[in-house]
């Protein structure tokens, strides 16, 4: 008797547990996806590359951002020589709205890797002939614009270096 007695707690015990409040199941509302907008010439941000004047850095100058912009990516594609293979590397960053200065923003971009750990130590690449700007531009009700440019870095004798971009 015992044994059912103690049998009968332990199953209404866990038959009860189940019967508790329920939380309800939350729905997850997918991410909206992001709608492609086309720039005019006159709204397309302005972007320059000055390299300095070993050519191992560049300084990118994106200006006349439009003010409906609260975001921007930007992402430098370029192929470097390395063990006598051509490789193709880049460097990418994001900018939000506080960072854009009278619709204009400014990166370094090291065209090597740097190590600063013990001292700075850095590694450049070699074989920089030029590349590719990707801007993706944000807007706060979810548009997107997305513009890129070839540019080609040179040497000038007794000069250092020059960009020169192909649409520009």
């Amino acid at each position: 008797m015992k044994k059912y007695f103690f049998l009968t707690i332990v199953l209404s015990t866990l038959f009860l547990s189940a019967c508790g409040k329920k939380e309800p199941v939350k729905e997850v509302s997918p991410t909206p996806i992001p709608r492609e907008m086309s720039l005019t010439e006159d709204q397309k941000p302005q972007i320059s590359l000055t390299p300095r004047q070993d050519g191992h850095q560049l300084t990118l100058v994106i200006s006349k951002i439009p003010s409906t912009f609260s975001h921007v990516e930007y992402e430098v594609i370029y192929s470097a020589v390395d063990g006598g293979l051509e490789i193709e590397k880049g460097v990418s960053g994001n900018v939000e709205a506080k960072e854009i200065v009278n619709g204009s923003f400014e990166r370094k971009i090291l065209l090597g890797t740097e190590s600063c750990t013990n001292g700075c130590k850095y590694k450049y690449d070699e074989g920089v002939v030029g590349g590719t700007v990707i801007l993706t531009l944000n807007t706060v009700d979810n548009q997107v614009a997305s513009m890129e440019s070839n540019f080609k870095l040179n040497q000038v004798k007794n000069k250092g270096f020059v960009v020169t971009f192909d649409d520009q």
